[in-house]
């Protein structure tokens, strides 16, 4: 399965929707994950067709709202992945969470929190927002291997890592 992740887009749409076709269309993204600011930003998303799920960002009221959950935990071809706006909001990690999702630095990243992997996808805020390039995350699940990888807007990539997945230690 592929997945395509983004974050802080801040109301652009036309790069959000951009980025949304790339990874539907040039990447065969299967599903998009947002990651917030703004909220409303996945309704334009679902309203244009593409299948997503996402969490509100800080800057959006819904973040603020009890109705909305600020991180999700979903499982997508048997890979279970945690996503939030803020890394603080991440659930506590868990032998079966094989990928941490964040956004809000604006800051493009693949590494690790304790033993799971983990992704910031950047931002799609503008062409250029504090110092970093617009960009957005792939994911690809395997059934023994995620291959994570961050693309600039013209879906070149710039950073990219393949993880064996923790198969063996699901609960």
């Amino acid at each position: 399965m592929i997945l395509g992740v983004m974050s802080d887009t801040h109301g652009n749409t036309p790069l959000m929707l951009q980025a949304a076709d790339r990874l539907c269309s040039e990447h065969g993204a299967e599903h998009l994950i947002h990651l917030g600011d703004n909220w409303e930003d996945q309704e334009w998303l679902y309203m244009s067709g593409y299948p997503v799920s996402g969490v509100p960002g800080l800057w959006c009221p819904e973040y603020r709202s009890r109705r909305i959950p600020k991180s999700r935990v979903d499982t997508f071809a048997g890979m279970q992945i945690a996503y939030a706006h803020d890394m603080q909001d991440l659930p506590p990690l868990t032998p079966s969470l094989e990928l941490l999702l964040s956004g809000h630095t604006h800051r493009a990243c693949i590494g690790r929190i304790e033993e799971c992997s983990y992704m910031n996808p950047g931002h799609l805020k503008r062409l250029q927002d504090r110092g970093q390039p617009a960009s957005y995350g792939l994911i690809v699940i395997e059934p023994q291997v995620m291959h994570l990888s961050l693309h600039y807007l013209d879906g070149k990539c710039f950073e990219q890592k393949s993880v064996n997945r923790n198969v063996d230690t699901k609960e």
